[in-house]
Order: structure tokens, then sequence, then C-alpha cells
């Protein structure tokens, strides 16, 4: 069934005006007509099964059948700090970590990056909001404007200073809060060591270098800033296969992916 978000304010009547890209997209590329169903999120824990009324390219009206309370979100919030890749990687990285249940995501300026500037960010803003509607998602995971690698740290540890987290390693005792950069050149710690030593997490930040990884001082300066350095395995994965056999990894473990056990 097709799915799309709208914002709470434009929910609050039983017929719907559906306008701009949305309804182009809905009305020339759906195809969709009168009759038909689709699913409407508001972002804030609802959904809505509406009906299709009448449809243009300019305009879509549905009309609301019911309001159900909904939550596709997982119980562990990632956000992912992904070195700048090259060429369309970014793409791949947003649509796939989108589907995967992230955040946010913070495109990072490294040493190693070879794109320094970008004006991709509004199309992967379109692109995590397809995701999002197309997985059934609450929510749509937010992409940050590109930062360097000192200032995200920076910007990193103001937050952690205003929780009482700055600069502090977790112990393996309880602590929501786990921050992980992933190096080549960890050998001794890989990801499951990590996330089984901090099993109550909830909120997880994941730096992946772009092509080359990071520099070694990039990495000590993660560290003293409260990341633990871990690894992926021992082969070199590719910057745009990193996050998602990451963020797969942690949602599995810690997250909604896990096995579940159905009665019948």
């Amino acid at each position: 069934m097709t799915r799309l978000f709208l914002p709470p304010e434009k929910l609050t009547l039983n017929q719907i005006i559906i306008s701009g890209d949305q309804a182009r997209y809905l009305s020339l590329v759906l195809r969709i007509k009168p009759g038909d169903s689709l699913i409407v999120f508001d972002g804030s824990g609802y959904r809505y099964i509406c009906k299709v009324l009448q449809t243009h390219k300019k305009e879509v009206v549905v009309e609301m059948i019911k309001k159900q309370p909904y939550s596709a979100e997982s119980p562990v919030s990632i956000s992912l700090a992904q070195g700048l890749p090259k060429s369309d990687k970014m793409d791949l990285i947003v649509q796939k970590s989108t589907e995967l249940g992230v955040s946010k995501i913070f495109p990072i300026i490294t040493e190693r990056s070879q794109i320094k500037h970008t004006e991709k960010v509004e199309r992967w803003r379109k692109i995590a909001l397809s995701a999002s509607q197309q997985c059934g998602r609450e929510k749509i995971t937010e992409i940050k404007e590109p930062v360097g690698f000192a200032k995200f740290l920076y910007g990193l540890h103001i937050v952690n200073e205003d929780n009482n987290a700055a600069n502090v390693i977790p112990e393996k005792v309880g602590i929501s809060h786990l921050n992980i950069i992933f190096s080549e050149e960890q050998k001794k710690i890989n990801l499951k060591k990590v996330l089984k030593d901090f099993k109550a997490s909830t909120d997880i930040v994941l730096l992946i270098g772009p092509e080359g990884g990071f520099s070694g001082e990039e990495v000590s300066a993660a560290v003293e800033n409260g990341f633990i350095e871990a690894s992926l395995g021992p082969r070199v994965l590719r910057t745009e296969t990193a996050p998602i056999a990451a963020i797969s990894i942690i949602q599995y473990e810690l997250g909604d992916m896990g096995l579940q056990i159905f009665k019948t």
C-alpha cells in the first residue's frame, strides 16, 4: 500500500489535501485513482488509513477512514557520522541507513575526504523522505548539514556536556550513550565485543570514514572525546558497505531486528 508523510497540522479534517511534489508523485508516477487506499504518517506516533477521492497532478484529495497509534521506530537511536564519499555513494548510504532505522545522518568532511564541499543535502533529504515512506517508518531520518571532523566532535562534546557525559568513556554498566569509531588499524576489539559490553546502550553514534578511512590523528581525537575504537572484522569494507553492516549488527543485537518468537 502507498505510504507518505504529512505534518499533523494537515491532518485535522476528514478530507486531506495533498499538494506539491507529493501530489505529482501520487498522480503521475504511482497513478493512484479514486477508490485506492493509502497510509499517511504524521511523524508523531499515528498513522491514518485513507481513501482517495480525487486525483490531479497539482492536488490529491483523500478521505480519512481511520486513525491508529503506530510506531516502526527502533528502541535504539542510531546517529551515523559518515565521512563524505566520492560520486553518488552517499545516496546509497542515506537510503539504506534510513531503511535500517537510523535517526540522524551527519555528513562529515575528514582529512582524507576527496569531497570537501557539496550541494546535495536537499537531494539526500528527499532520498531519506522517500526511503522512510517506502519502509513504513514513523519518522524521517534527519540529514544534517556537512561539517568538518573537528567541528563535529566539538558539537558532540557540547551535547554530551549538557548531559553530564563529556569526555567520559562509558563503563560496562547500564550507560545509555555509546560512541564508536571504526578503524582498520583496530585488530583486537570488534563491534560484537563492544555491543556485548554495552548492552544497555540506547543512543549510539557511529563514525565511519570515507575512502581511505580516518587518519591516526582523527582516531586519537575521537577516542579522547569518548569514542571507542572498533573493527568490523578482518575484511576491509567499502565506505558504503560499512554503515549498512554496522547498523544491521546493532539493530540485531540491541534493536528490533533480533529473533522474534511468534505464538501460534
